[in-house]
Formats: structure tokens, sequence, C-alpha cells
């Protein structure tokens, strides 16, 4: 007897990072009962790497994720093994172990790699270099180091998180009496411009509180002995330089690339010339890699494969949504703009000053959450589901913007108060053996800052498991 094929559209994802899990919710949101999903991805674990700046300071803890449960509770199929090369023609993968699957819908989402762009810096790119980022901030507490320059390497990089660690690290300074400078030097005309002039409002006094030199529209060129030599000429004297990791494309063997190695695909994440081929996230060409950007492509993404799968839907374009939480040494601060002017293809080059401040609507800056859930990761089904402190993410409300409240919309003293009874609350629900509404209290601390502390991450997953041991 001949077996009758399975009648649902074969997707297959390859990448367990987030563009990849975005895409798996979204396909199971949309067309859950139309597709069969398989993911093929190395990694184990999503590590929340946002959070990972906080960890270098002992602020916060960055939550990390088994990727086999979160796919086992999607009915996804889970093959843990790396992507060789992709053959169109036979719709079908290699994997790294020579493994062939075979697809009716493929979506890329494998990311890219990273190079150091500034040889003598310390490239900060997550968990793994915040031991040696430790080390940095000894030598400029006991005077070792004098001084600390963090160095946008280029304007496509997104730049937040070297913000954060500049802001950071100079009240960490100031906390422990030392008087070395802290710099920051941006090819940017404006701290953090791609946000508009509401971001540039709000961090500039932000940055000469703490006595931070700002040093703008100056792009570094190379790490001497004390010294940020910048192009052009002239130079900054710092004993120790911080910069941000470049991406670089992985160029996949079968696949269409431009000259860096990334895959250009139009705005519902086609890939050129090739048929039920999409791409999302880093590996894509276009230029600004960030973990929100990358959800809202493999949105896109995912609802044209949808569609193709049978959904009564019709697919939204990518139109880039920029979202930022940034983590400072007090209240975290929410940014968020809409970029006006994009080109209409993602495989067009796009130059971040073209979307520059006079290029840009809805621009804003608050202290109140700008979007819900308040997430560093901002992905439409992906923040509500890592949010959801129980296994509940379709029965969570995709993520929403909200309106910017106007000046400020909680004092630091009230927040302070909020956070503390919101941890209070934990700790008390907990006494009582009510785990479910400790995790709640969790939530709702965890958007006043933005992170928490890294005792009450641990608290969270001893209470995770009593909450999944009692129903």
């Amino acid at each position: 007897m001949r077996a009758v094929r399975d009648a649902r559209l074969r997707v297959l994802v390859a990448g367990g990072g987030v563009a990849g899990l975005e895409a798996v919710l979204a396909l199971r949101a949309l067309a859950g009962h139309l597709t069969s999903v398989t993911v093929l991805a190395p990694e184990a674990q999503l590590v929340y790497r946002p959070v990972t700046v906080a960890e270098a300071f002992g602020r916060a803890e960055a939550r990390s994720y088994q990727v086999a449960d979160i796919l086992a509770e999607q009915h996804a199929v889970y093959v843990q093994d790396s992507l060789e090369r992709v053959d169109p023609d036979g719709c079908e993968v290699v994997t790294g172990s020579g493994t062939r699957i075979p697809y009716d819908a493929l979506l890329l989402a494998t990311g890219a790699r990273v190079r150091a762009p500034l040889p003598g810096a310390l490239t900060f790119g997550g968990r793994a270099d915040v031991p040696q980022f430790r080390v940095l901030l000894d030598d400029l507490v006991d005077g070792s180091a004098r001084s600390v320059a963090f160095a946008l390497a280029r304007e496509q990089v997104w730049a937040l998180p070297l913000y954060e660690l500049a802001l950071m690290t100079a009240a960490h300074l100031r906390e422990h009496a030392s008087g070395a400078r802290v710099l920051v030097v941006t090819p940017e005309e404006e701290p953090l411009e791609l946000f508009g002039p509401e971001a540039a409002h709000v961090l500039r006094p932000m940055l000469a509180a703490l006595g931070i030199t700002l040093r703008c529209s100056s792009m570094p060129a190379l790490v001497k002995t004390r010294e940020l030599v910048l192009v052009g000429g002239g130079g900054v004297f710092a004993d120790r330089v911080v910069t941000l990791p470049l991406a670089e494309g992985p160029h996949l063997s079968g696949l269409p690339a431009d000259r860096h190695g990334f895959i250009p695909v139009d705005t519902h994440g086609r890939v050129a010339a090739l048929s039920n081929v999409y791409a999302a996230g880093d590996i894509t060409a276009f230029p600004l890699k960030q973990g929100g950007l990358a959800a809202q492509q493999a949105d896109a993404a995912a609802e044209a494969i949808a569609a193709i799968a049978g959904a009564e839907i019709t697919p939204r374009p990518f139109r880039p949504v920029l979202r930022g939480l940034l983590l400072t040494a007090g209240a975290p601060v929410y940014l968020r703009c809409e970029p006006h002017r994009v080109a209409r293809q993602t495989s067009v080059a796009i130059d971040a000053p073209r979307l520059r401040q006079s290029e840009t609507a809805a621009s804003a800056a608050s202290d109140h959450p700008l979007w819900w859930p308040p997430a560093k990761i901002a992905g439409r089904y992906l923040a509500p589901y890592l949010a959801t402190a129980r296994p509940s993410p379709l029965a969570s409300e995709p993520l929403r913007d909200r309106v910017a409240l106007p000046g400020s919309a909680m004092a630091a003293a009230e927040r302070q108060d909020a956070l503390e009874l919101a941890l209070l609350l934990a700790d008390g629900d907990a006494g009582w053996s009510d785990y479910h509404s400790a995790l709640d209290a969790l939530e709702a601390a965890e958007a006043l800052e933005g992170a928490l502390p890294p005792e009450y991450q641990a608290k969270r997953r001893i209470w995770m498991a009593q909450a999944g041991r009692s129903g």
C-alpha cells in the first residue's frame, strides 16, 4: 500500500535564533493546521543576549530558553544540526552531518558571522565577553587604566548596546570613586541618531550628567597604544577601547548573495530568483542587524508562507519600526522610531545616513513602555511568548505599540518603590506556594526595570519549576 503524503505544507526553518523562533510562532498562529514545521538549528539554547550588557555589571542575568522545549510546545520537529548548503532545484537542504531534508517552503534565519572591527579593542558581543569586560572595569577602578573610549565602528551597527555600556560604566566608576574618563566616539551626528531627535534630547543630558565625553561625527579607524585613531586624521587618547562586532554574510552554498555574503530578499522575505525560498534576520542584505527588525522580517516571510499554505490572509510587507529599550544605571528608557523612507526592497543597500532625523516619523523616547510587553527583543509573537511565565503563548496578545506619555511618567523614587513592592509581592506569593502569582509579580517588576536582578532570575527558575509541578 502506498503511503499517503501529509497534505500540509512542509516548512523548513533554518535557524533557532530570534528570527527563526519568531517565524515558528507566527506560522503556528497563522497557519498551524496548514503547515508542518521542521527547525534545523545547531543551538540548544536561546540566550536573551541584549541583557548580557547588564550582566557585566552584576545588575541582571540574561535568561536562557531551551530551543527543544519551545519547539515541542509549537508541535515543530527539531533537528539539531547545522545548515551546509541549499539545493533549490531539488527543494532540499544538506546538513552538516550530510542529512538531506526536503521542503515545500524554506525560511533561512541562520544569522550572520561576526568579526572584530578594531584590532586592539575589546569587542563586546555578549555573555562570552563579560569576564574580559569586568577585568577592564577593575583596571579603571584601581587606576591601571585612566580612560576608556566606547567606539562605534560603523553607522550601520546597532549602537544601543554601546551607549548602555558607556552609561553603566560611568555610573560604576562613580560608585567606586574612580576618576577615570569615559568617552563615546561615534560617526553619528547625534547619539542614537536612528531613533530621531527625541533620543538625542533624552540621551545628551544623561551622558553629560555622568561626565561622559561625547564625540560625534568621528569615525574610528584603528587602535594604537593609548590612542583611538580616527578616519581623516586626529585621534582620541584612551587607555582602553570598547567596540561592537560587525556582521559578515555567511556565503551559503546554493544561494544568491551580495558581495558581502548576505542574501538579497524582497519586502516579503523572498530570495531573489528562487521559488518558495525566504530569508529573515541578520542573514539578509538589510544593513541594520537587530533582533526586533529580524523578528519583523520573519513575520513578513511567515505571512507569505502562510498564504501559500492556504491561510486566508493578505501578507504584509516588511516595514521597519525601530524599538529599543535602553538600560541605564537607573530607570530604562524606551525608544521608538518609524523611518519614513526606506528602500522598496531590502536587497537594495540602505545607508544609515538615509535614516536621519529629517526622514523620521513618530520619534519617541519615554521612561514608560512604548510597546507591550516591554521586551528588549520586540518580536510580535516572540516577546509575549518569552514574557509568559507559563506555556500559554497563543493565548497572549501579540506585541503592540503604546502611545508615548508627555513628560516623565514615573519619578525615579516612585519607580524604585514600585519595583520593591513587586518583588516583595513575588516573595510573599512564593512563600505561600502561589508560584503562578509570584511569576506574574516578577513580570511586572521586569517591565519596570527592563531586566531582573540576578537573584530574582534564579528565583524565577525555581518558581517556574514549582509552578509546573503544581499545574
